[in-house]
C-alpha cells in the first residue's frame, strides 16, 4: 500500500513482535512487556509436505522475536555491567565529561518479557495464516486470554532477580498444544 507516495508492507513481514521498539525506548523504565508470538516456533516433526509448509511459516515468522529478545538480553546485560563499572570509577573522575558520557550507556532498568505463544489448533494446516473464521479467531483469542490470566496470577516479575540482568524472560513451561482438544500445557517456568 502506498501512503503519501511511499510503499508500505505488512509489518509482520519484518517482525511480528517488534519488541525492540519498547526495549530501546529512551528514557528506559522498568517494564513488564507481554509479547504474543502468533506463529508458534515449537511444534511437532512434520509428517507430510503439507505439514512442512505449515511449520515453515511458523518458523519463518516466529524466529525474529526470539532473536530480537536474545539480542536485547545481551544489550541490557551490558548496560548493567557499564552501570556497575561506572560505580567503581573513583568519584573524582566520575565528574569528568568523558566518564559521564561513557556511564550514560549504562542503566539499571529491569525489563520483564512475558512470552506467550499462540496455540497449535487441531486441524491447523499450511493455510492457517488466512484462517479468519469466527471459530478460529475465537479459539485463538480465548487461548491468549487464558494464558495472560495464568501469567498475571503467577506474577513472576514480582520475584527477586539477578541485579546484573537487564532482561528477564518469563514463559509457560510447555507450549500450549491442541487447545481445541482441551490440553492446557501452561505450567510455570521462568528463564
Amino acid at each position: 500500500m502506498r501512503i503519501d507516495g511511499d510503499p508500505y508492507w505488512d509489518g509482520g513481514i519484518y517482525s511480528n513482535t517488534p519488541i525492540e521498539a519498547v526495549l530501546d525506548d529512551n528514557p528506559r523504565r522498568d517494564s513488564v512487556i507481554f509479547t504474543v508470538n502468533v506463529w508458534n516456533p515449537i511444534g511437532t516433526e512434520p509428517d507430510s509436505v503439507w505439514d512442512v509448509m505449515g511449520r515453515t511459516k511458523d518458523i519463518q515468522y516466529a524466529s525474529r522475536a526470539t532473536s530480537h529478545i536474545a539480542r536485547q538480553k545481551q544489550i541490557h546485560h551490558l548496560r548493567h555491567i557499564i552501570r556497575e563499572l561506572a560505580r567503581r570509577v573513583p568519584e573524582a573522575e566520575r565528574a569528568s565529561a568523558a566518564v559521564r558520557e561513557l556511564a550514560a550507556w549504562g542503566c539499571g532498568t529491569t525489563m520483564h518479557v512475558v512470552r506467550l505463544d499462540a496455540p497449535t489448533l487441531a486441524g491447523d494446516d499450511h493455510t492457517k495464516d488466512i484462517d479468519f473464521t469466527r471459530e478460529g479467531i475465537a479459539t485463538r483469542w480465548r487461548a491468549g486470554y487464558d494464558d495472560t490470566r495464568h501469567m498475571l496470577a503467577r506474577s513472576p516479575w514480582d520475584c527477586a532477580v539477578d541485579p546484573i540482568e537487564g532482561v528477564v524472560i518469563h514463559e509457560p513451561l510447555e507450549t500450549r498444544m491442541h487447545i481445541a482438544e482441551g490440553v492446557d500445557g501452561f505450567a510455570g517456568r521462568t528463564r
